[in-house]
């Protein structure tokens, strides 16, 4: 009984219908580069869309968690350049070992994460405009750590460290990258620590409706600094596996994924307002957008149709948003104001 109730659960879910959306399109390429003389539904293809993901994934699980509580950072590009660029710099011109440079990368970067938090939670900037700001200021400090005074130029940075060479290079079973099996393991420990968790049910709640959080007796700001600092870390980590795959860093290495994490995140099903939505959609989401991608050029379509496929993605995604956002937040209002003591009984149980 139990089972047929959840799955008629998972029938009816965001994640299901992201997944047939998946399907069909894996149908609609595979039909497409057969006519074309080309094969879609192979292992190497598959294996490529997962590879493809890694770098954007780790952004998406941080844009994901922001979301939840209601809020965005459009500096992570910038914070994830800073910390691959520091640890190139820390292992190669520094010598430093290279657990130190990882650890002091992340925390920078989680310290720029949670300046962005200060600018949002004690100045009561509005997200988007305190994190676009701050996004230059990043700039500037990336540049400022590599910055060829003696050329005045902007460099290239390669890197050639067992560390970086391992983490970008090293297989599991001889076919599977081990940045692969890293951002699956993320994966699963952001799905479980939301959904499972009684911090991933003060996050949900705090996403959904503020002012029952805090009636809760919960402290949403709290919660935010926690996931500003988060989004920074990851995105250093994002920063740090780039330049473990390719070999070298620049002011331009993310420069692509600007925001794609935010939309794989949106389109995975987490709401603009917050308080809806999880990892497992994200997962989906960005295998959708990169699928897309990864069929485009089988088919040796223009590059361009995928960015202006992501932008298209992006408005219809914030479109449905703002529908079911308003639902949601007048169903929730109304819950909380008919039930407050429920509402609170269960954010303290952690259910």
């Amino acid at each position: 009984m139990g089972s047929e109730k959840g799955l008629r659960k998972f029938l009816k879910s965001k994640e299901f219908t992201l997944l047939v959306i998946l399907v069909v399109l894996v149908a609609v390429y595979t039909v497409l580069c057969s006519l074309a003389g080309k094969n879609f539904l192979t292992m190497d293809t598959l294996m490529a869309i997962i590879n493809s993901i890694v770098i954007t994934s780790f952004l998406a699980m941080g844009a994901g968690c922001l979301l939840l509580t209601g809020k965005m950072d459009l500096s992570v590009v910038s914070i994830g350049c800073v910390g691959g660029i520091f640890v190139t710099l820390a292992l190669k011109n520094w010598l430093w070992p290279w657990p130190v440079a990882v650890i002091t990368a992340l925390i920078i970067c989680g310290v720029l994460g949670i300046v962005n938090s200060v600018l949002v939670n004690e100045f009561n900037m509005q997200p988007f405009i305190a994190t676009m700001a701050s996004n230059y200021v990043f700039k500037g400090i990336q540049m400022w750590i590599s910055w060829d005074y003696k050329n005045n130029l902007a460099p290239n940075i390669a890197i050639n460290h067992p560390f970086t060479n391992w983490l970008g290079t090293k297989q599991l079973f001889g076919f599977i990258p081990i940045t692969i099996v890293l951002m699956l393991i993320f994966f699963v420990i952001y799905g479980v620590m939301l959904k499972k968790t009684k911090f991933g049910a003060q996050v949900y709640l705090i996403g959904g409706n503020p002012m029952a959080a805090r009636l809760s007796g919960l402290n949403p700001k709290r919660i935010s600094y926690i996931m500003f600092a988060n989004s920074g870390m990851l995105a250093g980590l994002t920063g740090i596996v780039y330049v473990a795959r390719t070999g070298q860093a620049n002011q331009l290495m993310l420069a692509t994924n600007q925001f794609t994490g935010l939309i794989a995140a949106m389109l995975g099903g987490i709401s603009f307002f917050g308080g809806n939505g999880g990892m497992v959609g994200v997962f989906i989401g960005l295998c959708i957008l990169n699928t897309f991608s990864t069929g485009m050029s089988i088919l040796n379509f223009d590059t361009y149709w995928s960015a202006l496929l992501q932008g298209v993605v992006l408005v219809v995604a914030l479109t449905l948003d703002l529908g079911r956002g308003k639902k949601i937040t007048k169903s929730v209002s109304k819950k909380v104001d008919d039930e407050p003591e429920k509402v609170a009984g269960k954010v303290g149980s952690g259910k």
